[in-house]
């Protein structure tokens, strides 16, 4: 846990130094806010209603820009091999990152709850879906990190993956027959819970999502699905760690 804790410290540290990264924790509830503030009329529900599309496009892009920038920088400037020379195990340089990405990720999740000026009563769900779906794009985040070879690349991984599937989403809302093949996306489900919320939840809010999209929603059956994206995402993982190593 010290190896662990020194690590956290260390990201911190770059956190406050990497710009690159920096912006992109702050540009997402700073977007919310602006759009709460100056483009709302005030009613019911409404400023909730507006950041959905962010709040999912957090998820997508926060932890996959995080960690892959981060273990390709390390990697980039010689860091990771001198933390490995002084004992530090992959593992829990992989988990000093992890725990500080996530930590990040809720900070803003719970920002875009008061942004969104929810209910009391969806707060726990839509910080539970949310972070959920935050695991889900750490753990393709340190997929993509072993991919890379520098930042740059890195960069390019993260602009591709975050965006493709932070807007697939939006698409299917233009083009409800895509759902079908998309549907089993991580942050498709997630886009759905959200609007599920957005509509008032109830039979009537389900029954609007099925219109949109011709599914028979359920938030049980979201969560089942995000969790089989997680599981796959580990198997991957695991694949990936196997044949490329952490040694930088």
């Amino acid at each position: 846990m010290r190896v662990v804790k020194s690590i956290f410290i260390k990201q911190v540290d770059d956190f406050l130094k990497n710009p690159s990264v920096t912006m992109v924790f702050i540009l997402f509830p700073l977007l919310a806010w602006v759009l709460t503030r100056f483009m709302s009329t005030g009613e019911p529900g409404e400023a909730f209603f507006q950041i959905v599309g962010i709040a999912m496009m957090s998820v997508a892009s926060m932890p996959i820009s995080a960690i892959t920038i981060y273990i390709a920088e390390d990697v980039e400037t010689h860091s990771l091999r001198f933390l490995v020379m002084a004992g530090v195990k992959p593992i829990h340089y992989l988990t000093g990152l992890a725990l500080f990405s996530l930590l990040l990720s809720g900070v803003v999740m719970v920002a875009f709850a008061f942004i969104g000026q929810l209910e009391s009563f969806d707060i726990p769900m839509f910080l539970g879906i949310t972070m959920i779906g935050c695991v889900a794009s750490l753990i393709l985040g340190a997929i993509l990190g072993l991919l890379s070879k520098n930042v740059q690349q890195a960069s390019v991984y993260t602009t591709v993956f975050g965006m493709g599937l932070g807007f697939i989403p939006f698409i299917s809302v233009f083009n409800p027959g895509l759902v079908s093949y998309t549907f089993f996306l991580y942050t498709q489900q997630i886009f759905i819970v959200l609007m599920y919320m957005a509509l008032g939840r109830g039979p009537e809010a389900a029954a609007n999502i099925y219109e949109m999209t011709g599914l028979n929603f359920s938030v049980t059956g979201s969560i089942i699905i995000t969790a089989a994206n997680i599981v796959v995402l580990l198997i991957l993982f695991a694949i990936m760690y196997k044949r490329k190593g952490l040694r930088g």
